[in-house]
């Protein structure tokens, strides 16, 4: 908050506004401690009569990966830096400030599913990844709460509570599957923008033989005048497969899609349920559709369940 807040007559500047707060995706990890500490007034400085204001702010200065044995660690180094304003103990009630700094170490925890009898380094060499590539974003830090009193004239007593977080890699964790589901030749009649009446065709291969790795959408948009649109998208650019729990409904979704005159970047999801016998997709841009296409029949085709 710009001009923070009061709390026991003392104004707190620093602390972070709601909005800041970051959205924890399933790929963002976090921890949070607090650092109490006393403040004591420096010698050159009068007694204390009032804390008016607490200034403050903390900087990460340095982040280092490190394994453990069931994952990696990232170790957070930084400091906290504050300024107290107070009315001294003195006839005239003259203002003073104190100037303070604090390092912390803390660390966020990345646990991995890590095969048996496979080493953590084998486990990161095998997704082609190092200790270095753990993270997708920088380390950040938030203060999320204050608590400051004066303990005697010159002993402040304070405590910090503190948010730190970081975005990960999502190539740390591979797509997994519960079953798979193939077909070709899946079509549908629609109207698309720009391209009008057209034919969707789509082949679908999702977990091969449950290998995520080999999962694909291939839609191709055929008008009645013109050349097809083909839509292709890569096990890279899926983000979530996943299965109902009696393996009757299998959900895709893709994102950063290049759907070519539809629009470029859009996200893609696919739902393929076995029980109704039909498969809709849908493209989009944020939480606007762009183009749904409802396939009524699988032509024969199952989702089979992983051994």
């Amino acid at each position: 908050m710009a001009n923070g807040f009061l709390r026991d007559f003392v104004q707190i500047i620093g602390i972070a506004d709601p909005s800041q707060f970051p959205v924890i995706g399933e790929d963002t990890r976090y921890t949070q401690f607090s650092v109490l500490e006393r403040l004591m007034i420096p010698e050159v400085k009068p007694d204390v009569e009032q804390i008016n204001t607490l200034l403050i702010e903390a900087e990460i200065t340095g982040t280092r990966n490190i394994f453990t044995p069931v994952g990696v660690k990232v170790v957070v180094e930084g400091i906290l830096r504050q300024k107290v304003i107070y009315t001294a103990l003195v006839e005239e009630q003259s203002v003073h400030s104190a100037h303070f700094e604090h390092p912390f170490c803390t660390f966020i925890d990345i646990p991995l599913d890590i095969p048996e009898g496979v080493t953590v380094p084998a486990y990161l060499a095998s997704l082609g990844l190092s200790i270095n590539d753990i993270l997708a974003s920088e380390v950040n830090i938030l203060i999320e709460d204050v608590e400051i009193n004066l303990l005697d004239p010159r002993t402040v007593s304070k405590c910090v509570i503190l948010f730190v977080y970081a975005d990960l890699n999502p190539d740390l964790f591979p797509l997994t599957c519960d079953c798979s589901f193939s077909a070709t030749g899946l079509t549908a009649d629609v109207t698309a923008p720009v391209l009008g009446d057209v034919t969707a065709t789509l082949d679908v291969g999702i977990c091969p033989d449950c290998d995520p790795d080999g999962s694909f959408i291939d839609l191709t948009l055929t008008p009645l005048v013109g050349l097809p649109l083909n839509i292709a998208v890569g096990s890279d650019l899926i983000t979530e497969i996943t299965c109902s729990p009696d393996d009757t409904t299998l959900t895709v979704l893709a994102a950063g899609v290049d759907a070519g005159l539809l629009g470029t970047n859009v996200d893609l999801s696919l739902v393929i349920d076995e029980t109704a016998n039909t498969a809709t997709l849908v493209l989009s841009s944020g939480a606007v559709e762009i183009l749904t296409i409802p396939i009524t029949d699988l032509l024969g085709n199952t989702i089979t369940p992983c051994p």
